[in-house]
């Protein structure tokens, strides 16, 4: 059977093998973000995503 896998050992398998700030060394977590903006081309609002690595340095700038 197939080992059960709980919360605290996936976040110790992200500390091992995720992407780390080298600033504070905490691990990334990675955010939706959207933007909505209004296209001058298509006289309509269009919606922009991007993926944004937060960690301890910067949340205060993502959140706010």
């Amino acid at each position: 059977m197939a080992k059960k896998q709980d919360f605290a050992s996936k976040v110790a398998k992200a500390q091992k093998t995720g992407l780390s700030c080298a600033v504070c060394g905490d691990v990334y977590s990675f955010v939706k973000k959207e933007r909505a903006y209004f296209s001058e081309e298509s006289q309509s609002w269009k919606y922009e995503v991007r993926n944004v690595k937060v960690c301890k340095c910067n949340e205060n700038e993502v959140y706010a």
